[in-house]
């Protein structure tokens, strides 16, 4: 005999929540080991966004076995004005990059300015970390919710 679909939402129910609510718990201890490191990661400066006018990127080879290369970067600053500049090519983990891409830089004053490269890679993964914290904690609530509106009376 089947049981009732009431009674068998009243049994699981309480395992949704349950479990929502412990993944809620381990997403918000990841989303505050991200942002920390993100804090971090970010770069003194004024945070500006900049043009990628070429990137010379070089693959491998025997002697050397890490990806090198270089970007020329169009700077516009309110307070330097516009300059060109010439910096390393960043790791894939902290920004990417392609000729005529708009890029995230911190521009630290100077002679010449000091330019890093804004780390928006970490940026988006701890947005989809608190993007999946807020999906978790709304089946909690919904769960549990439906869990109490079930029960009879």
């Amino acid at each position: 005999m089947r049981p009732e679909p009431r009674a068998f939402l009243l049994r699981v129910l309480p395992f949704f929540t349950g479990a929502s609510l412990a993944a809620a718990l381990v997403l918000t201890g990841v989303a505050m080991v991200q942002t920390l490191g993100l804090m971090r990661a970010r770069p003194p400066g004024t945070r500006v966004e900049a043009t990628v006018l070429t990137v010379d990127l070089r693959p491998p080879t025997q002697t050397e076995p890490w990806y090198e290369g270089r970007a020329r970067l169009f700077v516009s600053d309110p307070q330097l004005g516009t300059f060109t500049i010439a910096t390393d090519h960043p790791p894939v983990s902290v920004t990417e990059i392609w000729p005529g891409a708009l890029v995230e830089v911190a521009v630290t004053p100077g002679h010449p300015p000091q330019v890093a490269y804004w780390p928006t890679a970490r940026e988006r993964h701890n947005r989809v970390t608190l993007i999946a914290l807020a999906l978790t904690l709304s089946l909690a609530a919904i769960s549990g919710l439906a869990t109490r509106m079930l029960r009879p009376a």
